[in-house]
């Protein structure tokens, strides 16, 4: 890796990084303070985190296009400082009805800021380093994200305690304004976006056919884009089924739910690591590889509980399904930061999250009904699934492949 690119990759995995913090403490105030308020809290934390998906969904494709029309540097810098000065605003109401619906408010505000800057950062990344290194840098974004959602939470707990929800509004603002400072260090070594002269809603909407027109013409890509919609749809059935367990483990002593999440940082952990040093262009094929081994592992569950009735031994299907999980996202995005061209890479990564907003919750929908949390082989049949779908996805690539 060059200088500029060791450098670009430090400003960019601590900017991420510092972001990152003002998000989940942002989340975890904000919900530990609406939670705290009667017995109809509940509506007001359903309504505060539901707003934010449905400003996900309509907003992603949008941040796509003015991802690629604009300079992605300065879409970064003004998304995080604009952030933080809605915190630092939040934080000087003082009547707690006023403070109830602004926090909500800007709830929505920070979503709609985030669809435009997170197809930014992605397609921004493409930007600051060699092509061969992206999957590096991707690994070390990874690795610092999930060592932040694993430390944060526990230190929010005591920050909240110490200054309450005004204190951390303004810690808040003080880590997006310090992330879009950061940015500001960072010096591409290929040339941005250039602003056009004109710009309105019916070019926005010119933007957007053609974004998805190129990406039907990207067999591999869009088939990609597919797989990771369906691969959502079940990872939404083992996330709900999470906390419940013990309910289906019944025989094992101890909290499965924190084991298995703490097994799943540390599988997290080691994959991150991992896919920075594997090879660095992977193919369709390899891909599909990673993604059969999460689900094989992640079908053991219930046999080794079967087998054994052991905690430690039943969170080691977890953490290496989260393991080989995590190899396949970091070199998916990989693999589209590298092959989609530099001016539809905005457009790409909107469709991509708003496709994974949208059958996140119909997963959990459809596997509320579907799934019962005392059968003990549910890990197994939502394992199963996954690894067929790599195999039924691994021919399509190679006939799509055939066609080029």
């Amino acid at each position: 890796m060059k200088k500029i690119e060791r450098k670009n990759t430090t400003f960019l995995v601590t900017s991420s990084t510092v972001s990152r913090i003002g998000d989940i403490l942002f989340d975890f105030a904000n919900n530990t303070f609406l939670a705290g308020l009667n017995l109809n809290s509940l509506t007001l934390v359903g309504l505060y985190q539901s707003l934010e998906n449905v400003m996900g969904v309509i907003f992603n494709l949008f941040g796509g296009v003015i991802a690629d029309r604009f300079r992605r540097k300065k879409i970064i810098i003004l998304t995080d400082f604009l952030s933080g000065l809605s915190c630092i605003i939040l934080s000087f109401i003082n009547v707690q009805t006023w403070l109830i619906y602004a926090i909500i408010a800007a709830n929505v505000f920070l979503a709609l800021l985030s669809s435009f800057s997170s197809p930014a950062y992605k397609a921004f990344t493409k930007e600051i380093v060699e092509r061969d290194t992206i999957t590096q840098i991707n690994s070390y974004l990874q690795t610092a994200s999930t060592v932040v959602k694993i430390v944060v939470p526990v230190i929010a707990v005591v920050i909240y305690h110490w200054i309450g929800i005004h204190g951390a509004l303004i810690l808040d603002g003080v880590s997006f304004i310090f992330s879009s400072l950061i940015v500001l260090l960072i010096s591409p070594i290929i040339e941005e976006i250039k602003q056009e002269d004109t710009f309105s809603l019916k070019i926005i909407f010119q933007d957007l056919r053609s974004g998805f027109g190129y990406l039907f013409r990207q067999r591999q890509i869009f088939i990609l884009i597919v797989l990771s919609a369906l691969v959502n749809f079940f990872l939404a059935g083992y996330n709900l089924l999470l906390p419940y367990g013990n309910q289906m483990f019944p025989r094992v002593t101890g909290g499965v739910y924190g084991t298995f999440l703490a097994a799943e940082a540390v599988g997290g952990l080691l994959g991150a690591f991992l896919s920075g040093k594997i090879n660095k262009k992977l193919s369709a094929n390899q891909l599909m590889l990673f993604l059969g081994l999460s689900g094989i592992l992640l079908a053991t569950t219930p046999i080794s509980y079967v087998l054994f009735s052991n905690l430690i031994l039943l969170a080691v299907s977890p953490a290496l399904f989260n393991l080989f999980l995590t190899i396949f996202n970091i070199q998916f995005f990989s693999f589209v930061q590298r092959d989609v061209d530099n001016e539809f890479l905005g457009r790409v990564f909107g469709i991509i999250f708003t496709v994974a907003l949208l059958f996140m919750p119909a997963g959990t929908g459809v596997f509320t009904i579907v799934l019962r949390p005392r059968f003990e082989y549910n890990f197994l049949f939502i394992g199963l699934a996954v690894m067929i779908l790599s195999l039924i996805f691994g021919v399509l690539f190679h006939k799509a492949k055939s066609k080029i």
